[in-house]
């Protein structure tokens, strides 16, 4: 029989009051410390609006610092708990399937959440870090499942042509794995933990890794939710695209590697969450990229903003060298 346990080292809770709570909403993530400040601001958002909700968030965490760690125990309140599990070397993935370069094994630790949450839950929901919540989530949350095993919210049209040639699945049924609102029981009751480990380390390769074997092990076994819930937009330096998108959107999916916490890109949404969150005080990362510093100095040279210009010109030009 599949354990999961054998994958975590302790579990650390940070609570003002009982998990057993009936009314709590269980939110999961997955993250290393590179995605820890990202996974706060998503946590913060969260609470920021559903004051009226009580959660408790399970964080599932690969070598995070102690500053990270005492962070996130800021967040907890009356309304909010916040269970860090510690990941060990005993959970591995083929590396060789993991093909793009802004994946890591952290996003195949969703395979084996619903196997340890099964006794504290009957339902949950798996988010990525790099996800804002701009409504209420409470309708998504009290969705019902029946016999299915998840709720997914389908992919845009260029994946589903990416990977329709790739795999004997329907892909017009495709999902994006960001948001999974995820029933445990019938999880466990089918095996899928076990499953998806058997196939990430099967040998083969998976374009989209962990989103594909999920996508191939839960055809027929999940049911289809609004976009609303999974809104995907890719970001330019300006981030000019977040005015674009509906009106009712609820969580807000930064795909690629283009990430909003990065001092290159001026987005609103982030900065407003970030100035609410733990780590308001903190720096954010300047870029992944050297040409990002390129192209937010001219941003901001057409702003008129000539300090910041001349600011991130000169950390272009530093790295260019070095």
């Amino acid at each position: 029989m599949f354990s999961s346990n054998k994958y975590i080292n302790k579990v650390e809770e940070f609570s003002q009051k009982s998990t057993n709570d009936r009314n709590l909403l269980h939110i999961a993530l997955a993250f290393d410390d590179n995605y820890a400040m990202p996974a706060g601001i998503t946590i913060t958002s969260i609470i920021r609006n559903n004051d009226n909700l009580n959660f408790c968030f399970h964080l599932f965490v690969d070598n995070i610092s102690s500053l990270q760690r005492e962070r996130f125990s800021e967040l907890i309140s009356d309304k909010c708990t916040i269970k860090i599990y510690y990941l060990n070397n005993n959970f591995q993935v083929n590396s060789d399937t993991l093909v793009l370069g802004y994946l890591s094994f952290m996003s195949c630790v969703r395979f084996i959440i619903p196997d340890i949450l099964e006794k504290e839950t009957d339902k949950f929901l798996y988010i990525d870090s790099d996800i804002l919540c701009l409504k209420p989530i409470n309708n998504l949350y009290n969705t019902e499942l029946g016999d299915f095993v998840a709720g997914v919210i389908p992919d845009d049209s260029v994946m589903r042509n990416a990977i329709k040639d790739l795999y004997n699945i329907d892909s017009e049924k495709y999902f994006n794995a960001g948001v999974l609102l995820i029933n445990t029981k019938e999880w466990v009751k089918n095996d899928i933990s076990a499953k998806c480990m058997q196939k990430i380390n099967d040998g083969n390769i998976y374009k989209f890794a962990d989103q594909d074997v999920l996508n191939i092990l839960l055809e027929n076994k999940t049911t289809l939710l609004p976009i609303k819930y999974n809104t995907k937009i890719h970001i330019s330096v300006s981030c000019k695209e977040e005015q674009l998108i509906a009106p009712y959107t609820v969580l807000l999916h930064y795909v690629t590697g283009y990430k909003p916490w990065y001092q290159t890109f001026d987005s609103k949404f982030f900065k407003n969450y970030f100035s609410l969150s733990p780590w308001r005080d903190t720096k954010r990362p300047l870029a992944l990229k050297k040409s990002w510093l390129r192209h937010y100095a001219k941003y901001n040279f057409k702003k008129g903003k000539i300090m910041t210009a001349f600011k991130f010109y000169y950390y272009y030009f530093t790295r260019k060298i070095l």
